[in-house]
C-alpha cells in the first residue's frame, strides 16, 4: 500500500513566487507525491456582482468584496512554467485544479499532466466533459454533492477514458472530525469499483482523519499547506505548517504498516455516517460556491438565450440560477426568455421558455 500524498498549495502563496517555491520545497522535504495549485481568473469564478462577505476565523474577520479578494488570490499565469520546472526538480507531480475551460486550455499548452477538479465543478458536466476529452489523469472532489450526482460526473469521464480518481471531502473549512462522514470513503468504493478513492482533509487536526482514510482503504490524501497559520488569507489557519506536513506523511506511512497487519481500529466518530449527500453543514457553501449559469450580456423579454449569453459562475450571495449541466438544452433548443435580463442575472427556470 502506498498513499498518494498532494500538498494543496492552493491560493496560500499570497501573491509570492517565492512563497511557492518554499512551500514546494517543503512538500518535497515532508515526503510528498505532489503539490496541487488552483488556475482560475476572477472573471471566470465569479460575477463582479458576487457582493461581499464577513466571516471569521479563530483569531482574524474578514470584510471583503468577493469578486476582488478572488483577484488577489490568483496564480498568476507567468509562473506557471517555473512551478511546473521546480515541481520536476523536487521529483513533484504538478497538479492544477481548472475551473474554467480558458484554464484549462492554458495548463495543456504549458504541460500540464494531471488535472484536478473541484468539489464546486462537479455539476459543470461541459468542463468535466472537456477534460476527459484531453485524456489526462483526472482527480475529482466530490464534497457537498449526491451519489446521483457523483454518479453523472464518473459516467461523464468513462465515456472517454477511466483514468479517474475520486476523493471524499467535507466542503466545510475547516471540518471538525465529527463532520467528516469517513464512512463514505466505503461507500464510493462500493459504488464505483475499479476507481481509487481518497480524501481531501480540511480539518484542523494533522493526521486523525487522513489516518482513518487509509484504514477504510483510502489510496489518496489530500491536506492544505501554509508557512505559517497566521499569514493574511482564508485558507491558512486550517493547513498545515511545514513540520506539521512533515509529522502527518510519517503518520500516514505508519498507518499503511498498520493496515498491511490489520492493527488498527475505526474512530466512530470520524467515520460517521456513510450516506453519499450533501450534509447540512455543508449547504452553506454548497449554495455560495457551486457553480451555476449567468447571462453574460443583455437579453429582452422574448429574446433568443444562446449558449454564448451564457457564463458559469459560482455564484456568491447571488441567487443561484440553473446548474451547468443544463447548458445542453440551450445548445439543442431554442429557449426564449420570459422576461428583460440584464448581465450577472441568474438563469433560472421562471426566466425562460
Amino acid at each position: 500500500m502506498n498513499t498518494y500524498i498532494i500538498a494543496e498549495i492552493g491560493i496560500n502563496h499570497n501573491g509570492s513566487l517565492e512563497n511557492c517555491s518554499k512551500l514546494i520545497e517543503a512538500a518535497a522535504d515532508a515526503g510528498c507525491n505532489a503539490v496541487k495549485f488552483q488556475t482560475f481568473t476572477a472573471k471566470y469564478l465569479y460575477p463582479k456582482s458576487a457582493g461581499k462577505l464577513d466571516w471569521k476565523d479563530m483569531d482574524k474577520e474578514y470584510d471583503y468584496n468577493i469578486y476582488e479578494a478572488v483577484k488577489s488570490f490568483e496564480l498568476p499565469l507567468e509562473w506557471i512554467e517555473k512551478l511546473i520546472e521546480y515541481c520536476q526538480n523536487k521529483k513533484l507531480d504538478f497538479i492544477s485544479s481548472v475551473f474554467d475551460i480558458h484554464a484549462l486550455k492554458f495548463l495543456i499548452n504549458k504541460g500540464l499532466k494531471i488535472i484536478k477538479l473541484s468539489s464546486y465543478t462537479i455539476t459543470h458536466i461541459h468542463l468535466i466533459e472537456a477534460c476527459a476529452k484531453t485524456g489526462l489523469p483526472i482527480i475529482m472532489s466530490t464534497g457537498g454533492a449526491t451519489l446521483g450526482e457523483t454518479e453523472e460526473a464518473v459516467n461523464t469521464v468513462l465515456k472517454y477514458h477511466n483514468n479517474l480518481k475520486l476523493l471524499h471531502c467535507s466542503i466545510q473549512y475547516p471540518t471538525s472530525l465529527k463532520d467528516c462522514n469517513m464512512g463514505v470513503i466505503k461507500t464510493l468504493n462500493f459504488a464505483f469499483p475499479g476507481i481509487e478513492i481518497g480524501y481531501s482533509d480540511h480539518t484542523i487536526e494533522v493526521s486523525e482523519a487522513p489516518v482513518q482514510s487509509v484504514y477504510l482503504d483510502g489510496k489518496i490524501i489530500e491536506k492544505h499547506i501554509t508557512l505559517d497559520k497566521k499569514m493574511e488569507g482564508p485558507d491558512h489557519f486550517f493547513a498545515l505548517e511545514p513540520h506539521e506536513l512533515k509529522q502527518m506523511v510519517a503518520d500516514i506511512r505508519q498507518a499503511e504498516i498498520d493496515y498491511e497487519h490489520r492493527d488498527f481500529s475505526i474512530n466512530s466518530k470520524i467515520y460517521g455516517s456513510s450516506a453519499k449527500v450533501c450534509y447540512e453543514h455543508e449547504k452553506y457553501l454548497r449554495n455560495f460556491a457551486y457553480m451555476t449559469m449567468f447571462t453574460n450580456k443583455e437579453i429582452k423579454k422574448g429574446g433568443i438565450i444562446r449558449p454564448e449569453d451564457i457564463v458559469v459562475l459560482r455564484p456568491g450571495k447571488k441567487k443561484r440560477g440553473l446548474d451547468p449541466k443544463f447548458l445542453s438544452l440551450f445548445e439543442k433548443h431554442k429557449v426564449i426568455a420570459k422576461k428583460n435580463l440584464i448581465p450577472e442575472d441568474s438563469i433560472e427556470w421562471d426566466a425562460i421558455v
